[in-house]
């Protein structure tokens, strides 16, 4: 990733708590980089280190070349390299530790609101539906797509310009203690948890756990900031326990009555949701239940700034969400892409809307594996398919590492053996499906991201 930010190596080294090894703490820089790749003018370079991968590998090549001007490193032996390409090193404990201190001290530069959100789904939609509705009255600072990790996040706070009058940064996590290091980084005035489920279980063990991963985005924010948390959620109650405990207030957005903020109605369409809340009627170019969660969650938060109902019912008929999420694609038959990402609580909501969206089609679900559900992902994939059946869908088609136990679910929950097809592989399922689907039908496609399911929407949309 690549961020244009001024400054010189001597603040760099600052900032980051390292030691100039080579050239002279006035070098300037233009910009910071992680990647070899893609190197700004008068670039300050950051190895980062991977499983796969060592930044490090690149640094001779890149000095020699005159392609940056100086480097961090956290390994020895670089200085003569530098030396000999007449650039400036920095020597440093860990570079991604550098790297979030950099970008710290650029963000505590800045007198400003910045709004954290997290949540197991729905962070990126509910980041681009607040940055759209903060948009009406002040220019605002996000994550571009989803850059919403270690990394992701410093480059995003790095974004940030003295025209910004706020910031919406989206942060995730899959392990404990991520979430704090980001929320410490970013101190946000006020933090979003979009809801609680099944997601990233192989490293937390259990929702509670999850639950209280999210919790640590509270960890940065000062006494008598906000947390606007999901009141139908999981562990809710603990949530905002420990909200209090940190001396916040609480907001809360839902569809339950217990809600501070919440639609007196709402209607689900094929070309969007049609929402009555605060007061205003609006129509929101978005599909599905979870979107109605997504746009109250937003709304929840943007009303603290100042922002009407009024001012949104006007202007949300142009949202742009990002790609891949609950895309409906008409071809005859609809396709629902839901292909972005996938867990229990994600899929469950794509059935439930599809159920009551298109009552009287045939449904088909076409899913491959939810990743990172630990040693329980046997159970919570037949669950799932307990909920296809459930939620009235006609036929299963699955293909993974567990099919069999989606499959087995949605047998034991009614749907007929022969409505149940297991394929070796994505391309044996585009074939099937291709002669499968005729106008009328309802496809719902849906995997994580890593089962590249987007490979069945291209040949259904084409």
């Amino acid at each position: 990733m690549k961020a244009f930010y001024k400054s010189t190596v001597g603040e760099i080294a600052g900032c980051c708590g390292g030691e100039i090894i080579s050239g002279s703490g006035s070098v300037r820089i233009a910009s910071i980089s992680t990647d070899s790749r893609d190197l700004g003018a008068d670039s300050l370079f950051i190895p980062l280190i991977g499983e796969k991968f060592d930044g490090h590998d690149f640094i001779k090549g890149l000095a020699e070349d005159g392609e940056i001007k100086s480097f961090l490193t956290m390994r020895d032996g670089f200085g003569g390299i530098a030396d000999s390409a007449g650039i400036a090193a920095v020597r440093c404990d860990d570079t991604l530790k550098a790297l979030g201190r950099i970008a710290s001290s650029h963000r505590n530069s800045f007198d400003i609101p910045v709004i954290g959100i997290t949540g197991t789904n729905g962070k990126t939609t509910t980041k681009e539906l607040l940055h759209f509705m903060l948009s009406l009255k002040y220019r605002v600072h996000k994550n571009e797509k989803n850059y919403n990790n270690e990394i992701g996040v410093p480059f995003s706070l790095l974004g940030l310009e003295r025209s910004h009058q706020m910031a919406v940064i989206e942060m995730g996590m899959n392990h404990s203690g991520e979430l704090e290091r980001l929320s410490v980084m970013s101190r946000p005035g006020m933090a979003l948890i979009t809801n609680v489920g099944e997601g990233h279980l192989e490293f937390l063990g259990s929702v509670e756990n999850v639950a209280l991963a999210k919790s640590e985005i509270m960890h940065g924010m000062e006494k008598g900031s906000m947390a606007v948390i999901n009141r139908d959620t999981e562990y809710f109650e603990l949530l905002k326990s420990r909200a209090v405990q940190m001396g916040l207030s609480v907001k809360t957005f839902g569809l339950s009555t217990g809600a501070d903020v919440r639609p007196a109605d709402f209607e689900l369409r094929v070309d969007g949701i049609g929402m009555d809340i605060g007061g205003s009627g609006m129509s929101v170019p978005l599909y599905g239940l979870h979107n109605v969660y997504n746009v109250t969650a937003a709304f929840a938060a943007a009303s603290e700034y100042g922002i009407s109902a009024a001012d949104v019912a006007g202007e949300i008929g142009g949202f742009v969400n990002v790609g891949g999420r609950s895309q409906i694609l008409d071809r005859g038959y609809m396709v629902i892409n839901d292909t972005y990402n996938a867990n229990p609580l994600s899929v469950r909501y794509a059935l439930i809307s599809a159920r009551d969206i298109f009552p009287g089609r045939r449904k088909i679900a076409v899913l491959s594996d939810m990743k990172e559900l630990g040693e329980s992902s046997e159970i919570f994939h037949e669950d799932t398919g307990r909920e296809v059946a459930d939620n009235g869908f006609d036929m299963l088609l699955t293909c993974g590492d567990m099919s069999d136990a989606l499959a087995r679910g949605a047998v034991k929950s009614g749907m007929k053996n022969e409505n149940v097809i297991r394929f070796r592989d994505k391309g044996e399922m585009k074939s099937y499906l291709v002669k499968l689907v005729r106008d009328g039908d309802v496809v719902l496609v849906k995997g994580s991201r890593s089962t590249g399911m987007e490979d069945i929407v291209k040949v259904l949309a084409g």
